[in-house]
Formats: structure tokens, sequence, C-alpha cells
């Protein structure tokens, strides 16, 4: 059960804040058009801001053997696994962009849906429970560390040293 509320937060939250709000309407005073319409403007808002912060997947990683076949190949692997309806993971997408860029060429950055099959049978082989989780592998493909919740931007650049 805590796997389903932390994979799909963003729309429980999104959900349960309109619902919130169509109810105190409907309770404190008879509801107009506007009042409807406002409601309305909030949910498609939430929507586009959901569509515009959501984390993806790396794109041709649909396939778990490729993505292992990528690993312990000479270069570090920062892997990630999301789910697009994580909260913590919308969070984390803009730190984990820009420090992809950073690291560009020497940091191989794999995001991977739990959702979709490839990201359900690796997270099955790597064992984790909540989004995101992000595990760095050495060059060989060895595990050196994970984080769960939140990347320690920082570590990632002392691993490289």
């Amino acid at each position: 059960m805590g796997q389903i509320l932390n994979q799909y937060s963003a729309l429980w939250l999104a959900a349960a804040l309109v619902v919130v709000i169509t109810v105190a309407l409907v309770r404190h005073h008879r509801p107009t058009l506007r009042d409807f319409l406002a409601v309305g403007i909030l949910a498609a808002g939430l929507f586009i801001a959901w569509l515009s912060l959501h984390p993806t997947q790396t794109p041709l990683m649909e396939d778990a053997q490729k993505v292992q076949a990528m690993i312990g190949q000479g270069q570090p692997v920062l892997l990630e696994f999301q789910s697009p309806y994580c909260l913590a993971c919308t969070q984390m997408k803009p730190v984990v962009d820009r420090l992809e860029q950073e690291l560009q060429g020497r940091v191989l950055f794999i995001r991977l849906n739990v959702q979709e099959e490839a990201g359900r049978e690796l997270a099955a082989l790597y064992g984790f429970q909540y989004t995101p989780t992000f595990i760095y592998l050495d060059a060989q493909g060895n595990e050196v560390w994970r984080e769960v919740g939140r990347l320690n931007v920082q570590r990632v650049r002392d691993s490289l040293e």
C-alpha cells in the first residue's frame, strides 16, 4: 500500500485538493457557476503543472536487458527509479536534469519508470521499495551507494573523484 501511495502521491494530493475545495464551496454557501469554473481552472492548472514537471524515463530504456548491458561498461551509472506521478520524483527532476547536464559524458544517467516493464524488472533486481530511489554504480557496475527520496548532488560529484 505504501508503494501505491508513494508512486501516485502527486495525483492523490491534487485530487484531494480539488475535492476539499469543492466540498468547502458546497458546505459554506450555494456555489455558483463561477465557483465551479474556478475549481475547474484549478484542476486544469494542476494538470498542466504536472505535465510540465513530471519525470520521464530515459529514451530507449524499455528493455531491462538493454539497460543491464549499459552498466559496467567503463562509465559510472546513476540509476533513478521513479514514477511520473510521484511528488518527490517531480521535485527531484530539475535537480537531476541540471546534474545530468553538468556531468554529461562522465556519468551515465538512466531514469526508469517503475510503472513500465523494464523499470519493474530492474526494480525487482535492485530491490528497492520507494520512489525516487537513486543507485550509483561504479564503472565496473558495482553498487557504491543508494539514496531514497532525495539525491545528494555533492555525493555524486564526490563519487567521481
